[in-house]
């Protein structure tokens, strides 16, 4: 029920304003305000109702690939994740600043091409009230063959029964 003492209203020209100030913020979810109006005379106009919804909270957004730190020879990798809202959908997602398609459920995947060396990914999620949940991933594209640099044999030559030492030197 709501405490009709706070609703205020003002005349204007050919009608009233009315405003109403809740003692509490609203909970998140929708809501429904009714209005009702009658003149002196006693004529009731037709009631309306509109609804709206109070988001607080940002959308959930959960990557499940790639991981963190994830290191590839190949030139895309193809990020996955869910996406929910409890009370502003539908959510959309970008990668990267691309719209992504986001399935009812809440499910993406998308592929996306790597440059060379370290690549950030940055995944949005925004909800209608535009509330979004960023996640980002430092994905490594390496390309290039490791460079073996030497290769020796301690004592050179071997003898036959003794012990002797290969050592390489690699760089990756």
């Amino acid at each position: 029920a709501v405490d009709t003492s706070k609703i205020t209203k003002t005349a204007v020209t050919g009608g009233y304003t009315c405003s109403y100030t809740p003692a509490s913020a609203l909970s998140d979810g929708a809501h429904t305000v009714v209005a009702t109006a009658s003149d002196y005379d006693g004529n009731a106009a037709v009631q309306k109702s509109v609804t709206f919804t109070v988001d607080t909270i940002p959308p959930t957004l959960s990557i499940s690939a790639p991981a963190e730190g994830f290191i590839t020879n190949k030139s895309t990798v193809t990020v996955k994740g869910t996406t929910d809202d409890a009370t502003s959908k539908p959510v959309t997602v970008t990668v990267n600043g691309a719209p992504i398609p986001v399935t009812p459920s809440g499910t993406f995947s998308n592929d996306v091409t790597l440059k060379e060396g370290s690549n950030t990914i940055t995944i949005v999620a925004k909800d209608k009230a535009g509330k979004t949940t960023t996640v980002t991933r430092i994905v490594k594209l390496d390309t290039a063959p490791p460079v073996i640099k030497s290769a020796t044999i301690t004592p050179n030559p071997v003898d036959c029964g003794k012990t002797f030492v290969i050592s390489v030197e690699v760089t990756d």
